[in-house]
C-alpha cells in the first residue's frame, strides 16, 4: 500500500505547476491569439485599428501568475503596440497623404517598419507561450 500512495502524491506533484499557470496565463494566452487571429482577418484598417486598442486594453489589464506569463504579456503589449501604430500610419496614409508623395512615402516606410517590428514582438511573445506564430499579413 505504501508504494501506491508514493505513486499517487508525485503524481499529483508533477500535476500541480501547470495548475498555477491556467489562471490569468491562460487569458493572456487567449487574448493573444484572438488579437494575431484579428490580425490576419479581412477587415479595413479602422476596423482593424479599433479591434487592435480593445485587445491592447484587455493585455493591460491582465496580470500574469507565472515569470513567462509576463514576459508573454509584456511582448505581446509591445507587439500590438506597434502593430496599432503601423496601421495608424497606414491610416495617415490615405486621410492625409493624398497627392503628397513624398509625405505618403515617409508613412507607408513607418507602416511598413512599425508593422514588421510588432510581428516580431508578436512571435516571440507566441515562443514564450509555446504558439507558433507565422506571417502576420506577409510580416
Amino acid at each position: 500500500m505504501q508504494p501506491a500512495v508514493a505513486i499517487a502524491v508525485t503524481l499529483g506533484l508533477l500535476v500541480l505547476p501547470g495548475c498555477g499557470s491556467s489562471g490569468s496565463d491562460t487569458a493572456i494566452r487567449k487574448t493573444l491569439e484572438h488579437g494575431v487571429a484579428q490580425i490576419g482577418e479581412p477587415q479595413t484598417a479602422q476596423q482593424l485599428h479599433d479591434g487592435l486598442e480593445r485587445t491592447l486594453a484587455h493585455l493591460r489589464a491582465e496580470r500574469a501568475s507565472t515569470a513567462t506569463g509576463r514576459k508573454a504579456r509584456t511582448l505581446a503589449i509591445r507587439g500590438f503596440a506597434w502593430t496599432l501604430r503601423g496601421v495608424e500610419a497606414r491610416l495617415e496614409i490615405t486621410r492625409n497623404d493624398s497627392g503628397n508623395l513624398e509625405a505618403s512615402v515617409r508613412d507607408a516606410k513607418r507602416a511598413d517598419r512599425d508593422l514588421s517590428r510588432g510581428a516580431r514582438f508578436l512571435r516571440a511573445a507566441g515562443g514564450a507561450l509555446g504558439i507558433r506564430i507565422g506571417k502576420l499579413n506577409g510580416f
